[in-house]
């Protein structure tokens, strides 16, 4: 799973993203054959998410024609490199760009760019001259990954070695860019290795698929009490285990729908590169990758426990599955920090709508109803609670979009507010939960309306009759998670309240029932969940085999 990402993606795709035809020319064989094994330098020891504050250097010198890759302090040293303690032999190293400027001023930083920089031989696989390489040690998890640690001391490249798609160096020295300001080029080549996020975000679905497949086979297989003088129960027969994995069950179909979609999106935006198409993929994969490895983390705890004392022996799985997945919520862009991208693009689509601009695609829902999500709520609606209303996606999805329109709202009201005493960075720390929130909020509302497309557009009825269940057990569970910011604003009463957490608990039940069926349409074969206690048949002679008897 993760040598794809590390090679392809990053690696790979930051050659073929962000260099020319010279570079796709001269690497591009070598690296799909794997005789140009490499790795991605961006993170250092001091700095991962704020990259514009990277302090590796890369110096022009005029004379040899040669860049200068320096590392000039300890928190400069390149760390967590995946592919470098071992295999890599190149790197893409993501590093300040200092050009002469031949008056007092002495350089002119031009900013970070990303360099192409040899870092082992390619007959003896020794480190070359200037270039020290460690491994960064045991980790919680993934240690199949060779993560390392990268010192440069005055290693020279030549300046074609410059990935130049988006910023290049003349031989005289000089800087051109066909982008205006350091601030696009830098958004810019980001903005291109966005593939890794999507990767993860599809990835993190992968990993639940796995855990509610393990947990749901063995909570319909373990029998524990029962009614007097009755054969014992399944433990998926209780409520409170079905309230544990059932709408976990659900969120898991609906990241599958939203997650495919992102990944179609991304093959057509890398076909088209379509620039409404790029901004939605964009903001749609910091929110998605942000959101699903997130609750994909705490669902792996959730089922771990909902499994007893098998869930913790390390045959089955959820101790590794933990361990591995733990850093999809760092690695690719934090998630606090990706959410917090989130609630910025839709300040600014915000701000656009009162100076007339377009919303990108994403965010449609709200340029199309603002004014009616941000209106006073019906107080007739708010009371309906039957349950042909309350499984009407409709209802369903005009209630995830008010939320996040009144979060919308009213954090920017707070922001203009607070900026007013605390400047621009300070009223965004004071209001940096309510931010979180709202992007939250907005990610939920996309996975409700592809989840919603995806029944609506299913072939087979009877199929399109379980994904429906599924779906309004996705979306009141996730309504009455919420149901505070419902309540407050009136949005919802207080019998339409309890009436949805009583459907909510309903739904639970009837998934239960097609639970068997729900996990085994993700096709995951044994020696893909590769715990005994999920085996199709005979699970409990599989573990008692594992054990030695």
């Amino acid at each position: 799973m993760f040598f794809p990402l590390l090679y392809c993606s990053l690696w790979g795709g930051s050659v073929m993203n962000l260099g020319t035809q010279k570079h796709k020319d001269k690497y591009y064989d070598g690296i799909d054959n794997l005789d140009y094994p490499g790795c991605f330098a961006m993170t250092e020891l001091h700095h991962g998410s704020n990259v514009q504050a990277l302090q590796t250097t890369a110096s022009f010198d005029p004379i040899t024609d040669e860049f200068i890759i320096d590392t000039p302090n300890d928190g400069a040293i390149k760390w967590w490199i995946g592919n470098a303690a071992v295999h890599g032999k190149f790197a893409t190293v993501f590093a300040r760009l200092k050009l002469p400027t031949y008056d007092t001023k002495g350089v002119s930083d031009m900013g970070v760019h990303a360099f192409i920089v040899p870092i082992r031989d390619m007959k003896t696989h020794q480190p070359l001259l200037g270039i020290e390489i460690h491994d960064c040690g045991h980790k919680v998890g993934l240690n199949g990954v060779d993560n390392g640690a990268l010192r440069f001391r005055s290693v020279r490249i030549p300046r074609d070695n410059l990935l130049n798609r988006f910023g290049d160096v003349s031989r005289d020295g000089k800087y051109k860019s066909s982008l205006p300001s350091a601030n696009k080029r830098f958004a810019a080549t980001l903005g291109e290795l966005v593939g890794g996020r999507v990767g993860l975000a599809y990835s993190s679905v992968s990993v639940l698929k796995v855990a509610a497949t393990i947990a749901t086979r063995y909570s319909l297989l373990r029998q524990q009490f029962g009614p007097p003088n009755q054969p014992e129960v399944s433990i998926l027969d209780y409520q409170s285990q079905q309230h544990k994995l059932m709408p976990m069950l659900a969120s898991t179909y609906a990241f599958h729908f939203a997650t495919t979609n992102l990944v179609e999106k991304y093959s057509e935006m890398k076909k088209t590169h379509d620039e409404e198409l790029v901004a939605d993929v964009h903001a749609l994969s910091a929110g998605l990758k942000a959101y699903v490895t997130s609750y994909t983390a705490k669902s792996l705890s959730i089922c771990r426990e909902a499994c007893g004392g098998h869930g913790y022996a390390s045959v089955n799985r959820f101790g590794s599955l933990r361990n591995d997945h733990d850093i999809f919520q760092t690695f690719e862009g934090d998630n606090t920090v990706l959410l917090q991208q989130v609630a910025g693009d839709l300040l600014k689509q915000y701000q656009s709508k009162f100076k007339g601009g377009t919303f990108a695609v994403t965010w449609n829902y709200l340029r199309e109803s603002m004014n009616t999500y941000l209106s006073q709520p019906n107080p007739v609606t708010a009371r309906w609670e039957g349950e042909d209303h309350l499984r009407n996606p409709k209802f369903q999805l005009d209630a995830f979009r008010y939320r996040t329109s009144r979060l919308l709202q009213s954090v920017a009201v707070r922001l203009r507010k607070h900026s007013k005493s605390l400047g621009s960075f300070g009223a965004w720390n004071r209001c940096l939960n309510h931010l979180l929130t709202l992007a939250e909020s907005h990610i939920e509302s996309v996975i409700l309306a592809k989840f919603i497309e995806a029944v609506e557009s299913c072939p087979d009825p009877s199929s399109q009759v379980a994904l429906k269940l599924v779906c309004d057990l996705y979306a009141l569970d996730r309504i009455w998670n919420d149901i505070g910011t419902y309540r407050n604003v009136d949005y919802v009463a207080p019998n339409k309240a309890k009436a949805i957490h009583k459907l909510s608990e309903y739904l639970s039940f009837q998934v239960r029932n097609i639970a068997t069926e729900l996990v085994n349409a993700f096709d995951l074969p044994d020696h893909v969940t590769r715990a005994p206690i999920a085996m199709k048949s005979e699970a409990y002679s599989q573990y008692t085999q594992h054990v030695g008897f």
